[in-house]
């Protein structure tokens, strides 16, 4: 499969690439991922050094209880990120929910707009149509900040949300907006509910869409380590990466990650172990 981003694409056939997480917020629950506007495009480049294909840049944290940005603050730190990363040569997306904020990150050279809202906001899509951009479209009940406090009752969360990511991508699809599928590990959902995900993944893949996860260092995690639902508990890196790892077995085309290089280190045995198996199997 090709990822096409804008003006380029980038290979995942039998193998699964990096978002590397540039947070250029204040409150940001992963500390070390924090990094301000001006260290930004040094960051970005060492991100891509190590092994990310992508660089996601974000300044609007969807914690619970975070600050709410205003759309003019949000921009003006993704918008001279995006430039300076274009700039290197970098391929990019944004992480935001707002579409004057997707609007001016496509002004300045965005490849992807990354929207965990899932383009219900009929502006978003307005956004990715005019400037040819593929979306990356996720799962949530509720919203940013407030997902905490829905209902994590499914009858079959991975009914829901195939159903609720399909709809999606046929509207997007209708105006000419290539779609990303990402199942919203997390949000609005419990640990056993995120467990039953990754054991969907290959069903979600078999769909033909591109599917990015995104459970970098998220609490969960921390509960399957018997932690708490914490993003500061220890061990977050190696659960990380054990769950990548099951994904990528799955057959996920991107994960997005705070931690790149170990990540880039244990996806080039699945990826090698990934190809060889196609070969084999091609005879």
């Amino acid at each position: 499969m090709l990822l096409h981003l804008r003006d380029r694409s980038i290979d995942v056939t039998d193998r699964t690439a990096i978002m590397g997480i540039l947070n250029v917020s204040d409150d940001s629950p992963v500390e070390f991922s924090r990094v301000s506007v001006e260290a930004a495009r040094d960051r970005a480049v060492e991100l891509a050094r190590q092994g990310a294909e992508i660089i996601d840049i974000g300044a609007h944290s969807t914690r619970s209880n975070g600050r709410d940005l205003e759309p003019d603050e949000e921009a003006a730190r993704v918008v001279p990120v995006i430039e300076a990363a274009v700039a290197e040569g970098l391929t990019t997306s944004v992480d935001t929910w707002t579409p004057s904020v997707a609007r001016a990150a496509a002004e300045a050279g965005v490849h992807l707009l990354n929207d965990v809202t899932g383009f219900t906001d009929p502006a978003m899509l307005e956004v990715a149509s005019a400037f040819g951009l593929p979306g990356c479209v996720m799962h949530m009940r509720g919203r940013p900040k407030h997902h905490r406090e829905v209902s994590q009752d499914y009858d079959d969360v991975n009914l829901e949300v195939r159903d609720f990511l399909m709809e999606r991508a046929a509207s997007m699809r209708a105006a000419g907006v290539a779609a990303w599928l990402d199942p919203g590990f997390a949000f609005g959902k419990s640990a056993a509910d995120n467990a039953a995900l990754l054991a969907g993944l290959p069903a979600l893949v078999a769909e033909g869409y591109p599917v990015l996860i995104s459970a970098s260092r998220k609490g969960f995690l921390a509960e399957f380590l018997g932690r708490g639902d914490r993003q500061d508990a220890p061990g977050l890196l190696e659960a990380t990466i054990a769950f990548n790892v099951l994904a990528a077995s799955a057959g996920v085309h991107v994960v997005r990650v705070h931690d790149v290089q170990p990540m880039a280190d244990a996806l080039a045995v699945v990826n090698a172990i990934r190809r060889e198996q196609a070969r084999r199997a091609e005879g």
